[in-house]
């Protein structure tokens, strides 16, 4: 699986005192990843839809959110092959999210 990860860092954990503040960040996660999974979805190259249709965000824990296509093909159109120029989706989606994605983030921490 083609992935891209978004971690949060170890000292998130010492800034939570509470249940609704874990949820607040855990939310602000969710709407970060969102972000780059409308984007990867926006930008991938569509023949028959199959690979558009496979993009989905996972939480690969509190977090963490992985977003990325099980379509065996995607690594070729992401990075392309000797014979076939990349079509990249998801580290563009990525890049052009990176500032909102910390934003986001930022906003859920300072939030009391």
């Amino acid at each position: 699986m083609l992935t891209i990860k978004v971690f949060g860092v170890k000292e998130i954990q010492n800034h939570l005192h509470s249940k609704t503040r874990v949820e607040k960040i855990e939310k602000a996660f969710d709407n970060a990843g969102y972000l780059v999974l409308r984007d990867s979805k926006i930008l991938c190259p569509v023949d028959t839809g199959r690979l558009r249709a496979s993009i989905d965000m996972q939480r690969c824990g509190r977090f963490c959110r992985s977003i990325g296509t099980s379509v065996e093909y995607a690594p070729y159109q992401e990075f392309g092959t000797r014979r076939m120029q990349a079509q990249p989706f998801l580290r563009p989606s990525l890049q052009k999210n990176r500032q909102q994605i910390m934003t986001v983030l930022k906003q859920a921490l300072e939030e009391e």
